[in-house]
């Protein structure tokens, strides 16, 4: 069934590469249509992440990228009914570049950036006093090139957090210096991405052919443009799929403003209270999501399987543990396990790839020519290589210039690119629509895997406090990672036939943009609001990084024998999955299912993919694959039904404000 459902899907995805014509994708109008939409992407973004918690970039698949496409899509029907007005409807491509851009920059207002920096930023500096953090903990030891301000009691950490006095303006002088001394940083960490992505692009698409199912919704979404509206969008079953979920969470969202109205919660933890070992199953979430239900749909079967599969294994080996009395942290355990898992993952990849990596780098250096009909002639290798080298090293030494020590700093950001790229290979894969590294605790990065592995008292105070602080970039972000955002760009940009080299400038443009926006948008927020009148998750941000920085600082961290073990056990058993798979082609089991088998997205998700997963492998088992081609659209409509809905209430909410938490991921 994995050979069947990756040959048709590969089949169906290749043909429609096939049938797009030269590029015309790179238009002013495009451009232009982008760039104004990612300013007012990001803008919103601000806005909604701060006051509601209601992320307009949600997940993979942007929810809001997805509603504007829609809208789009909508614009070019009225536009071919309004024929005589002598305007013409986007082209295909042209959707395509407008959404791939989006989908880049649509975390950055969110948890990916914006939601954490700002507020940490200034948190770390009003939190900094005896009954938290005192400041010689690390306050005292900063360069204060980093912050906004240095005095916890001074007006500009004080107003951020008490709301800005009457009369008073924004501290706008005390934030240029620190973002004007972050800003290339950021830059340079997006940098690294797209260039390291853009090695790898042409091996994921055209060697190992993922599937990239995430990719397919907007690509199927906008065919037959400028022409006419896709079969996709054409069938019935999609919009009867399509209303399903705008239902529901229509009366839900009606429900916080009219409470008489039924409230119908898909979201119920598991309530029976197991004891001794079955106390492993206890807590489970029985979350129903109409989007990955759909999604799920799309994979290929044992990738389905292994998601819910391994999430269950996980809790088996919990309960095994607590029948041999074993009652230590259970959680760090899996914790190392996942560990040990990135590490063979990365390696096997890497590996794996050893050939394309010497040739990419022989283009980049010169020693290697490339014929012109080569099947990556048009790759960018050079800029590629070469650009990865130099974001590396500028990182480098901008870290080691504000006090991190370099060996720390090389650790940190030389594992960086690596864990990106599991993480990217999981959404590319797996199609998760929101997965984040399962270590590091709940709100952090594998920065903090560092300190629990290599002990925060070897790294040293200062170190912790750095390589905390470049966290609240990319590498803490609990839903996104932005390298898989960069991978499904690419693939994007090639069923659009745009040149990868074009894809990497305008995304950088676009991020650049974005971040630049967040500069102007956030602050205001925050200082206009105060950060205890923001939404729940925000108003705490600074809080909880204080804390959580505090109590590595305080509470020297290092990995016992159960965490070696742990480690090994991880690697080990990934290895033994690769080797599965290599030797028997029934073998059901994928590796990434192990990698995902634990944090919040699984947790919230396993149902959902389960429901996916079953349906799926029923209507092929009773009536082939022609039958799940034929029930396609029902899985589409369930994913753009979702993405709307969730972006109306939110529009919504921008005017007539409702009570938080109704409508959540």
């Amino acid at each position: 069934m994995r050979a069947v459902d990756a040959v048709a899907s590969r089949r169906q995805q290749d043909a429609q590469a096939g049938a797009q014509p030269a590029s015309t994708a790179i238009t002013g109008r495009a451009v232009a249509i982008a760039f104004i939409l990612v300013i007012g992407f990001t803008v919103a973004g601000c806005f909604s992440v701060f006051l509601r918690y209601e992320i307009i970039g949600t997940g993979y698949l942007p929810r809001g990228a997805v509603a504007l496409l829609l809208a789009l899509i909508g614009a070019n029907a009225l536009l071919r009914a309004l024929a005589r007005l002598g305007i013409k409807p986007l082209s295909a491509q042209e959707l395509m570049l407008i959404f791939l851009l989006l989908m880049i920059v649509g975390a950055i207002a969110g948890q990916e950036y914006a939601q954490h920096f700002y507020l940490n930023i200034v948190g770390i500096v009003y939190y900094a006093t005896p009954d938290i953090a005192p400041p010689e903990l690390y306050l005292d030891g900063l360069n204060p090139l980093l912050l906004p301000s240095t005095d916890p009691s001074g007006p500009v950490a004080r107003w951020a957090h008490e709301g800005l006095p009457p009369g008073q303006s924004m501290p706008w002088r005390a934030w240029v210096t620190p973002l004007l001394v972050w800003t290339p940083f950021f830059l340079a960490i997006y940098w690294m991405v797209l260039t390291f992505m853009a090695i790898l692009a042409h091996r994921w698409e055209n060697e190992e052919k993922l599937l990239y199912p995430l990719v397919e919704v907007p690509v199927e979404t906008v065919a037959g443009e400028p022409r006419a509206v896709s079969t996709l969008l054409r069938s019935p079953a999609l919009w009867i799929a399509f209303a399903i979920p705008c239902i529901h969470y229509t009366i839900q969202g009606l429900h916080g403003y009219w409470p008489a109205i039924p409230f119908i919660n898909l979201d119920q933890p598991l309530r029976t209270r197991f004891a001794g070992p079955w106390a492993a199953f206890n807590g489970l979430l029985l979350f129903v999501r109409m989007d990955m239900i759909g999604i799920a749909y799309l994979l290929s079967a044992e990738v389905g399987f292994s998601l819910w599969f391994f999430f269950y294994l996980r809790r088996v080996q919990q309960f095994i543990r607590l029948a041999l009395g074993i009652r230590t942290n259970h959680h760090q355990f899996f914790e190392y396990q996942v560990m040990g898992g990135y590490v063979l993952l990365a390696g096997a990849l890497l590996y794996s790839a050893r050939s394309h990596l010497r040739r990419a780098i022989a283009v980049a250096v010169g020693s290697l020519h490339r014929r012109p009909d080569a099947a990556d002639a048009d790759e960018p290798y050079r800029v590629a290589v070469l650009g990865f080298i130099a974001a590396f090293a500028f990182v480098l030494w901008w870290c080691s210039y504000f006090g991190m020590n370099t060996v720390w700093a090389l650790a940190q950001y030389a594992l960086f690119p690596v864990v990106g790229m599991i993480v990217a290979r999981v959404i590319c894969e797996a199609g998760m629509f929101i997965y984040s590294c399962p270590f590091g605790g709940y709100t952090a990065g594998y920065n903090e895997a560092l300190f629990k592995v290599c002990g925060t008292e070897r790294i040293g105070p200062m170190n912790v406090t750095l390589m905390t602080m470049t966290s609240w970039c990319q590498i803490r972000s609990t839903a996104t990672q932005n390298m898989a955002s960069v991978a499904q760009g690419y693939r994007l940009g090639s069923q659009a036939g745009i040149r990868r080299i074009h894809v990497m400038l305008l995304a950088m443009a676009a991020i650049a943009v974005a971040i630049l926006a967040c500069h102007i948008t956030a602050p205001w927020v925050i200082y206009h609001w105060g950060a205890p009148k923001l939404a729940a998750w925000p108003s705490r941000s600074g809080l909880n990084a204080t804390i959580g920085l505090t109590r590595y600082l305080e509470t020297p961290t290092e990995i016992n024998l159960e965490g070696w073990l742990g480690l090994g056990l991880g690697a080990a058993t990934t290895w033994a999955l690769f080797a599965l798979r290599r030797m028997y082609v029934w073998w059901p089991l994928h590796p990434l299912g192990f990698v995902t088998w634990m944090h919040w997205p699984i947790e919230r998700y396993w149902l959902s993919i389960f429901i996916g997963w079953l349906i799926k492998t029923t209507v092929i088992r009773l009536i082939g694959f022609r039958g799940f081609q034929r029930l396609r659209p029902i899985a589409f409509g369930l994913i753009l039904g979702m993405n709307v809905i969730f972006t109306i209430w939110l529009l919504i909410h921008f005017i007539w404000p409702g009570p938080e938490g109704i409508l959540t991921d």
